[in-house]
């Protein structure tokens, strides 16, 4: 833990008055906006997806800056301190990340959830998957692995503010999480979205001027990379300390697909494709996300390189930690206003991430999991305990901060988390959209493997290996849903039907499909037991491509 004094004894200095007040002004404009939103939340829908009515900006800098948050701004410059110039291995996935989600998943996404009324993704794998099982398996694994990525981000928030203030990480983390808690379980997505786009610019803003001025001062490139050099032979290099990464090629495939095609197993990121207003909106964010994730991932890691010249030694940083790395630079190269504003920017890259997963993680457990014990349950209450559900499990994820088996550092847990998380959805997400074969059975062998194998592998194999454990979760995920779909008995005939919807471009298409609906004799009969989608559903769903046809 650190303390007032280990801090400003490895500052040189005591921290200005102005640091802090810059955060306490932050913390009020958050609050304020984050509140405002709440007032706008008249139903469901716009608490979970703001009303499917966000525009490109918005959902393009919402998307960046909850996919570039603490465990980049605090992360990335630990990575790059740590590894060097071999860092930027991961640093293309966040310009692609949102190409891939934008130029790839969201038209699709978006009308299929739409036209089921879907408003979470485990909701969207219950409809494409016909089954409260793989909803309900959906639910445990996203909560699991999104409680470790949302500790990432508390832990980050105590780095910050720690530094900010002088406080007690313990009490710095605390602080931030009450922060996070009160205005993500008041306004919901709309809350998040808006205080997102503000975020985002701020975090901007902060490297364009954090990253020139450290340059400067340590002599530019070239001096940074023969320091690096000084360091340990190919630290400076692609390859990394020593040249390790020379013959680990699916160490190097690992370390680029985290974040390369990662985004698309994220539910809170794949929720601002469901969220955004429109199907034109959609080509303009796939370009303005990978502008914003070139500045901040190439951006983070150079300044933990930066970071590295300038403190060679752990026991120069405050508690002899990495993780330290861009507050130090900002306060020991900045006038104090100026490394306020950006340690305030800092604290925006955690929180944006943070309320995004909690919301997630909320709305899975208050609207799936309730929803599927009580399917009875009204609007009103189901809103309710999806509050509730967002305020304790944030509690729950800021306990697991202090578990011994979680203290392997911000980093290695950001890879952990999305280790178990998108291997096991990417292969549903992208099959369920793309593949009619795809079936419940595959699903759920996909999301078992792909979770089991992210956590185990790290702890157990990847070092021994020297495969990393995205890569390998990724690949055995994939085959395990590939096998197991071409075993089972395909999709029920209603589940392709609105697969075909969600790919048609235009109204010709939906004449056909809605053709093919009615001619439909439903020769394959499905019972409650075998299918997620009842009788119901399947009424529900040819009005809905009759109204479709008749505006």
């Amino acid at each position: 833990m650190l303390n007032i004094d280990s801090l400003e004894q490895a500052l040189g200095f005591k921290i200005p008055l102005i640091v802090p007040i810059m955060l306490v002004v932050y913390f009020v404009v958050v609050l304020a906006i984050g509140l405002s939103a709440a007032r706008k939340v008249k139903n469901s829908e716009d608490w979970f997806v703001g009303g499917r009515s966000m525009g490109p900006w918005i959902t393009a800098l919402a998307h960046g800056s909850s996919s570039l948050g603490g465990g980049m701004y605090i992360a990335g410059p630990q990575y790059g301190w740590e590894s060097g110039a071999s860092a930027l291995w991961a640093a293309p996935g966040d310009v692609f990340g949102p190409i891939l989600n934008f130029g790839i998943i969201a038209r699709r996404m978006r009308r299929y959830t739409e036209k089921s009324g879907s408003l979470t993704i485990p909701e969207f794998f219950g409809h494409r998957y016909y089954s409260k099982g793989i909803r309900l398996l959906s639910v445990i694994i996203l909560t699991v692995a999104m409680l470790i990525s949302l500790l990432v981000e508390y832990m980050a928030m105590g780095v910050l503010i720690s530094c900010i203030t002088g406080w007690s990480y313990t009490a710095s983390l605390i602080f931030g999480c009450i922060i996070i808690l009160v205005y993500t379980g008041a306004g919901g997505y709309l809350a998040v979205a808006y205080t997102d786009f503000v975020q985002s610019i701020l975090m901007v803003i902060g490297l364009l001027i954090l990253i020139p001025v450290c340059f400067h001062n340590i002599g530019g490139l070239t001096a940074m990379n023969h320091g690096l050099a000084a360091i340990a032979p190919g630290f400076d290099t692609l390859w990394g300390e020593d040249y390790y990464l020379r013959g680990a090629p699916l160490m190097i495939a690992g370390i680029a697909l985290v974040y390369f095609i990662g985004y698309m197993g994220q539910p809170h990121l794949i929720i601002k494709t469901v969220a955004i207003k429109d199907e034109k909106s959609i080509k303009l964010v796939p370009m303005i996300g990978a502008a914003f994730g070139f500045i901040l991932s190439f951006g983070v890691y150079i300044l933990g390189m930066i970071g590295r010249i300038e403190f060679p030694d752990a026991s120069m940083l405050p508690g002899g930690s990495a993780e330290y790395v861009m507050p130090m630079l900002a306060l020991t190269n900045l006038p104090a206003p100026l490394a306020g504003l950006i340690l305030a920017g800092a604290t925006a890259a955690v929180m944006s991430t943070a309320s995004a997963l909690l919301l997630v993680i909320g709305s899975s457990v208050g609207n799936d999991l309730v929803s599927l014990l009580r399917p009875d349950i009204d609007e009103y209450k189901r809103m309710r305990a999806t509050k509730w559900s967002t305020y304790i499990l944030g509690a729950v994820s800021c306990a697991m901060c202090f578990i011994p088996l979680f203290s392997v550092g911000v980093y290695q847990l950001t890879w952990i988390a999305w280790s178990v998380l998108s291997p096991a959805f990417i292969p549903p997400i992208l099959g369920g959209l793309f593949w009619k074969k795809g079936t419940r059975e595959g699903a759920a062998a996909s999301m078992i493997v792909g979770s089991i194998t992210g956590f185990a592998w790290y702890y157990l194999l990847q070092e021994r290996t020297n495969i990393h454990t995205f890569f390998a979760a990724l690949v055995l995920a994939i085959a395990a849903y590939i096998i197991v779909s071409l075993l089972s008995k395909k999709p029920p005939e209603s589940v392709l039907q609105m697969m075909d919807y969600a790919k048609s471009f235009d109204a010709e298409d939906l004449v056909d499909i809605s053709e093919d609906i009615t001619a439909s004799d439903d020769s394959e009969r499905i019972t409650e037991e075998q299918s997620y989608v009842t009788d119901a559903d399947i009424v529900m769903q040819k009005a809905q491509f009759e109204y479709i046809l008749s505006m």
